[in-house]
């Protein structure tokens, strides 16, 4: 797949999350003057007689020009993906993006599964090794399908673990699921299990134990835990596998989490 659409509310949210973290950050950017780096501030909370017309410029060798360094280079990030986002929402939409209310209230939250959560879980805790393991830039993984999976979250942007692990009270047993997605502009994260092989009895059993020790703890599908069945091992399906990661996100916003701005009549 070339072309990665996302929902209108997953877009809206990555929109007004970056424009809201822009406007805390200074605005700058870099330039050599006669062989010399300097940083030119255009925009500061702190300092409101900056502006693109009057930058402030600082030495990048200098003490508060390395501090800013870091500080510019963020914000120069941020501002390219908000662009590419704004252009997309424009090539779509005819109206203007809407705010968003943060942060983001879950109708339910029954393990906390935010932020925090993601960041505390630990990876690479399977302990099954295959014959023939995928090696790629992502480590050793189980498969190419494995490889392919998180190939595509990286071009969604969705930070993730693989195999983390969780202990299942209702089968007793400790599993390792695929990977735990980090949906960080709504502060949360979910379990995602790409499951298949339904050929093979062993494997299904395990499956259907697993999806049960998930069910019976209350991790929702589409939302604690996403499930995405390949069937057919020798064609990933990608534009499946996008949908369902995608779908769950687009659920963990509410509908009222968007502040559309009044149109006015013509």
């Amino acid at each position: 797949m070339n072309n990665i659409v996302f929902p209108m509310k997953v877009l809206a949210v990555k929109l007004e999350y970056r424009r809201q973290k822009l406007e805390k950050l200074r605005h700058g950017f870099f330039k050599s003057v006669n062989g010399k780096e300097y940083i030119y501030i255009t925009r500061d909370p702190s300092a409101p007689k900056a502006s693109s017309r009057h930058p402030r410029r600082i030495s990048v060798s200098s003490n508060l020009g390395k501090q800013m360094c870091e500080e510019i280079n963020s914000y120069q990030k941020i501002k390219a993906e908000y662009n590419d986002l704004y252009n997309v929402w424009r090539s779509i939409y005819r109206i203007s993006p809407p705010k968003v209310k943060f942060p983001i209230v879950q109708y339910s939250d029954p393990h906390g599964m935010n932020n925090e959560y993601y960041k505390a879980c630990k990876e690479n805790l399977g302990k099954y090794t295959p014959d023939n393991p995928t090696v790629c830039e992502h480590g050793e993984l189980k498969s190419k399908n494995e490889q392919f999976g998180l190939d595509l979250l990286k071009a969604l942007g969705i930070p993730f673990k693989y195999e983390p692990e969780i202990y299942l009270k209702e089968i007793d047993e400790t599993i390792n699921p695929d990977c735990i997605l980090n949906f960080f502009e709504i502060d949360r994260c979910s379990y995602l299990e790409v499951l298949g092989m339904s050929d093979k009895i062993d494997y299904s059993i395990r499956t259907c134990k697993k999806i049960y020790g998930f069910s019976k703890e209350k991790y929702r599908p589409g939302r604690e835990v996403i499930y995405v069945f390949m069937y057919d091992k020798h064609n990933f399906d990608k534009e499946y596998f996008v949908s369902q990661v995608l779908a769950a996100f687009d659920t963990m916003i509410p509908d009222d989490a968007l502040i559309w701005e009044p149109v006015e009549d013509t």
